[in-house]
């Protein structure tokens, strides 16, 4: 290929040993920010994108290229591309699917644990030097139920876990998912996944058709006394709907994305006992951040050679 552009990267941003991977397979690279105002100049010979995950992507971005070919979005989440236009221009996306699924699927559990046992309040009691156990009173996974939305990669690996721990796990997708079903995994709708789970964990990817799939009548289905763990962009589910019923005491809700929402409605859920906001912490580990950029890298090395991988429009 003859340009790449990486776009929101700074120069020298990006380890030097993928970089180099990444730039032998260009005539030129180029940087810029997708805020610049000459941008549209700046992408007009390139045939690939290296884009972050909130890199605005859309038709004018992409009409600004014609040779292009190529998006790599260096993330799992691609909700800031139009990814159907671009497929309607020949241009393939690529995302990094996969890479942080171990990752995720333990922060989900480690998240639950912590809860469902009241560890942080356990360890803020023993620094005071109380040794006391008699307001302690937790609960157990084994024989619960498991309701997994989105039985992608990480809702997969979820299933799997819950049903070694000895977990009854139901789970949502739009396929039948045979790997998980031979484990004892059975598929449910949306409604049963909602009404009969006594933790839920959300894992879509966010487009048109998922947003607010968990909407306002799925929340006030949720059992009360439920957990529910989002690790996946926010917009799956009516937030609104959701704090309120926190707020009402009948659900705890853990979620990470708490960069990719309005500050002044992350600083409403701190204030509501009943839910745990984390940094968007449950990818970094030292495996997932090796997977993340050797995946970068591989994908577009793929695609050069006529074989794409993690194409996901």
């Amino acid at each position: 290929m003859r340009k790449a552009v990486f776009i929101d990267y700074k120069n020298g941003e990006i380890a030097s040993n993928i970089f180099t991977r990444l730039k032998i397979n260009f005539e030129t690279v180029d940087f810029c920010q997708r805020s610049d105002s000459d941008v549209l100049m700046k992408v007009k010979d390139a045939d690939a994108f290296f884009v972050k995950i909130s890199t605005t992507v859309d038709k004018e971005l992409i009409d600004a290229a014609p040779a292009l070919k190529y998006i790599g979005v260096c993330s799992t989440a691609f909700d800031a591309v139009d990814t159907k236009y671009a497929r309607s221009k020949g241009v393939s996306v690529c995302n990094l699917g996969g890479y942080s699924t171990e990752a995720v699927a333990e922060f989900f559990f480690a998240s639950l644990f912590e809860t469902i046992r009241d560890l942080e309040r356990a360890k803020n009691q023993a620094r005071k030097e109380d040794y006391s156990f008699a307001s302690f009173m937790g609960r157990e996974l084994q024989n619960k139920t498991l309701g997994v939305i989105g039985a992608g990669t990480i809702g997969s690996r979820i299933a799997t876990i819950g049903i070694g721990i000895g977990m009854k796990v139901i789970y949502f997708s739009r396929k039948n998912k045979p790997a998980i079903e031979t484990l004892g995994a059975v598929k449910y709708p949306l409604e049963d996944i909602v009404k009969n789970s006594d933790f839920i964990s959300v894992n879509l990817a966010l487009n048109a058709e998922t947003k607010e799939l968990v909407s306002k009548d799925k929340v006030a289905l949720i059992k009360k006394g439920a957990v529910l763990i989002n690790l996946a962009p926010p917009p799956l589910l009516d937030q609104e709907a959701v704090l309120k019923k926190a707020a009402s005491g009948d659900l705890t809700y853990i979620f990470d994305h708490s960069d990719d929402m309005d500050p002044s409605l992350v600083k409403r859920f701190l204030q509501i006992g009943n839910c745990i906001v984390y940094p968007p912490v449950a990818f970094r580990t030292i495996e997932a951040d090796i997977n993340r950029w050797e995946t970068f890298v591989g994908n577009i090395e793929h695609f050069i050679k006529g074989a794409p991988t993690n194409v996901i429009n």
